[in-house]
C-alpha cells in the first residue's frame, strides 16, 4: 500500500544551427536534466545539417543575389502543415517568430508563407519547416 512512484519528468529541448549560407540544421534532445538535452540536441543538430537551396524565386525582380527560395514547396508535422513561397526582394520573411529564426540561420532572407494546424506545438512547426527545406533538394532545375 506505501508503494511511491517515482515522478518522470523529462526535459525537451529542441536546437536549431546554421552558418547563414545556406547549411541549416535541427537536433531533439530528451533527459533528465536540462543540460544534458541541451548537449544531446546541439549534438543531433550538428550531425543533421543539410544543404538549403537558395535563388531568386520571384518573377517580380531580376536579381542574381541568392535571397529566397527557388520555388514554392510544402512540408508537413503531425498537424502542422506549413507552405513555404519565394518572395521579391526585400520583402522580408513573412512566417512566424520561430519559422523567421530558422530560415535566417538558413540564409533565406525573402519569403512567404501560409501554415496550417497547431502551430504552436513548436517542435512540429520546427520539423514542419525543416521538412519543407529538405524538398528544395529533391527537385532537380534545369538550367
Amino acid at each position: 500500500m506505501g508503494v511511491e512512484k517515482e515522478e518522470l519528468v523529462t526535459f525537451s529541448s529542441i536546437v536549431i544551427i546554421g552558418d547563414k549560407n545556406g547549411h541549416v540544421g535541427m537536433g531533439i534532445g530528451k533527459a533528465k536534466e536540462t543540460l544534458p538535452a541541451r548537449e544531446k540536441a546541439i549534438r543531433k543538430a550538428k550531425l543533421n545539417i543539410i544543404k538549403v537551396k537558395r535563388g531568386s524565386g520571384s518573377f517580380e525582380g531580376s536579381s542574381n543575389e541568392l535571397h529566397s527560395i527557388p520555388f514554392k514547396v510544402d512540408g508537413k508535422c503531425g498537424s502542422v502543415k506549413m507552405i513555404l513561397i519565394p518572395a521579391p526582394q526585400g520583402t522580408g520573411l513573412v512566417i512566424g517568430k520561430e519559422g523567421r529564426k530558422i530560415l535566417r540561420l538558413a540564409g533565406i532572407k525573402d519569403v512567404y508563407s501560409k501554415s496550417w494546424g497547431q502551430t504552436r506545438t513548436t517542435i512540429n512547426y520546427a520539423t514542419a519547416i525543416m521538412s519543407a527545406l529538405k524538398k528544395l533538394n529533391e527537385f532537380k532545375l534545369s538550367e
